[in-house]
């Protein structure tokens, strides 16, 4: 091993013997700037998927909890209703919708026998209190259909619930035509 020292310290000025040229070292950190520069990744860019992850995992925990609050029972309740729709018979769906119509049609009557925009509000909202009662008896039907399906008399019950609409509505109809 002293050899080698030896034969380093008796050629020490063969090593030295060349510089390197003026503005080398500043180049080489220039290009090692460069290179760390390109080669560094951001936080964001090492975390990426982790980030996806969580991302995924809060949206199906707020779409999740959203649904189980009731804050979209609206969506809960308009496809509970296509399945009971899907469920109950073809002469049953066209008889509740003649009265769908009907109820519709009654209460654009209303509108107009009203005096006035403030009348017709007023009258309409009553109505619409009526209606919503026997809306809310008839999505409980369709529920205890789905459970019972073919029973007569849950039919029969939504049926008649169809029909007191049209009864309801009537009678603000009449109420109103003996006022004017």
């Amino acid at each position: 091993m002293h050899g080698i020292e030896d034969k380093i310290k008796q050629n020490l000025n063969a090593f030295n013997a060349e510089e390197p040229a003026e503005g080398h070292l500043q180049r080489f950190n220039e290009r090692l700037d460069q290179y760390h520069a390109a080669t560094q990744e951001s936080w964001f860019e090492r975390h990426n998927l982790f980030l996806k992850i969580a991302a995924a995992t809060l949206i199906f925990l707020t779409v999740g909890t959203l649904i189980l609050t009731d804050s979209f029972s609206w969506i809960r309740s308009l496809v509970s209703e296509q399945i009971v729709a899907a469920e109950l018979p073809e002469e049953v769906k066209e008889v509740m919708q003649y009265y769908n119509v009907i109820s519709d049609q009654k209460v654009e009557k209303i509108e107009e026998l009203a005096v006035s925009e403030d009348e017709a509000q007023r009258v309409k909202a009553l109505a619409m209190k009526e209606l919503k009662s026997l809306e809310d008896a008839r999505v409980e039907l369709e529920k205890e259909y789905t459970k019972q399906p073919g029973n007569e008399r849950i039919m029969n019950a939504l049926l008649k619930n169809q029909q007191r609409k049209a009864e309801i509505l009537d009678k603000i109809i009449n109420v109103m035509n003996q006022v004017n």
